[in-house]
C-alpha cells in the first residue's frame, strides 16, 4: 500500500510539472504580479439595461457574475444584451395535448469600450441557452416549472457570456 501511495505522489508531481511547463494557467488567476486578472476586467463592465422580464432575470444574473463587489464607478467597457424567448411544445399526447416543452433563451451580447473611437466591438457572440420542463394537468405546477426553467436558461446563459468575456480578456492579455 504505501508504494501505491509512493507511485501515486511521484505522479502527481510529474503532472504538476508538465501542466506549468506547458503553458497552462488558471483563466481567472493572475499570472504574474502587477498584472490585471480576467476578474479585475470583468469587474469594470457596466451592463445596460436589458427589456422584458426575462431580459431583468438576465441583467440580475449578469451583474452578480460579472460585478460582484457592485457596479463599477468608472467603467472600462459597456456590455450590451438582446434577448429573445422561445417555447416550443415537445411531448404531445394522442389527444394533441402537449406534456412536455422547451424554453429556448437565444442571447446576443456585444462588449465595447466606454471610450469608442473605433466604434469596434470587443467581443461579440450569441448564446444558446435551453431547458425543458413538463406540462401538468395543474396549471399552478406548469407556470412554476415554466419559471423554474427560465431561471435554469438565464442562469446558464448568463455564465456562458462570464466564461466568453473572461476568455476574451485573458486572450488580450497573452497577445496585447
Amino acid at each position: 500500500m504505501s508504494s501505491f501511495k509512493l507511485i501515486a505522489a511521484v505522479a502527481i508531481i510529474v503532472f504538476s510539472a508538465t501542466l506549468s511547463s506547458c503553458g497552462f494557467s488558471p483563466l481567472y488567476g493572475k499570472r504574474v504580479a502587477g498584472q490585471d486578472s480576467a476578474e479585475d476586467h470583468l469587474a469594470l463592465i457596466q451592463i445596460n439595461q436589458i427589456k422584458d422580464r426575462v431580459g431583468q432575470q438576465l441583467h440580475n444574473r449578469l451583474l452578480d457574475r460579472l460585478t460582484p463587489k457592485g457596479e463599477p464607478a468608472n467603467p472600462a467597457y459597456v456590455l450590451t444584451v438582446d434577448v429573445s424567448e422561445s417555447v416550443s411544445s415537445l411531448g404531445v399526447k394522442k389527444s394533441a395535448v402537449a406534456t412536455r416543452s422547451n424554453l429556448r433563451l437565444d442571447v446576443s451580447y456585444v462588449l465595447m469600450p466606454v471610450i469608442n473611437t473605433l466604434e469596434e466591438a470587443l467581443s461579440s457572440g450569441t448564446v444558446l441557452a435551453i431547458s425543458g420542463y413538463d406540462i401538468s394537468n395543474s396549471e399552478y405546477t406548469t407556470l412554476v416549472a415554466a419559471q423554474n426553467a427560465r431561471t435554469s436558461a438565464v442562469r446558464e446563459a448568463a455564465d456562458d457570456i462570464r466564461t466568453r468575456l473572461a476568455v476574451y480578456f485573458r486572450r488580450q492579455k497573452n497577445n496585447p
